[in-house]
């Protein structure tokens, strides 16, 4: 059997092509990946984050923006590209390249998981994620249940995480890296317990 080799592309070349194409990509290595289309429920909590966690700057008065899905991430130690559902900065953006469509400094991540991709946001894109130097927050939000997972990162100096749960729409979700508190009916509205 012959095997083809994988063609790599160039972080130039993947940026073109991801500027024409209709679909999104992520970049792993030289490699693109497709992402999957999200469906209704997972665009439904993810836009729910958004505007709770909006809300929430507002009543503190906090200048923190809250970004959504197209905005793609550098991650250099990793030299990759991803998408995360919800990013929040809290510091002025740091651009890659100047480009603004790519920002290397979030403060917090949220990933809405669906069944295609909740390994990958649990272990390899979370690894990745937190070789962030800005990053300071990963929350894991489950599309099928009221559950949501939030690592902080406790001890910054030694690398350790601290996590907590969050399993009823009653519950409340402390978010340290901004202090800010989300119900779970907030996001939830339209999930079934």
């Amino acid at each position: 059997m012959v095997q083809t080799q994988e063609k790599l592309y160039t972080i130039e070349e993947y940026l073109a092509l991801e500027e024409k194409s209709e679909q999104k990509h992520e970049f792993d290595k030289g490699k693109i990946i497709e992402m999957p289309g999200a469906k209704f429920h997972h665009n439904v909590i993810a836009a729910k984050m958004i505007a709770a966690l909006v809300i929430s700057f507002k009543d503190k008065q906090k200048n923190c923006n809250v970004l959504g899905s197209d905005m793609k991430i550098y991650i250099p130690a990793a030299n990759s590209f991803v998408y995360p559902d919800v990013l929040v900065l809290c510091d002025s953006p740091q651009f890659y390249n100047n480009r603004e469509d790519v920002l290397m400094n979030p403060l917090l991540v949220v990933e809405v998981l669906s069944e295609s991709t909740a390994n990958y946001d649990r272990e390899e894109k979370f690894a990745k994620y937190t070789t962030l130097p800005s990053l300071r927050e990963y929350v894991l939000i489950s599309q099928d249940k009221p559950f949501v997972e939030a690592f902080y990162l406790h001890d910054p100096e030694n690398e350790l995480w601290k996590i907590s749960h969050a399993a009823t729409l009653e519950a409340l979700l402390y978010l340290h890296s901004i202090d800010t508190t989300i119900r779970l009916s907030d996001i939830y509205p339209q999930v079934s317990s």
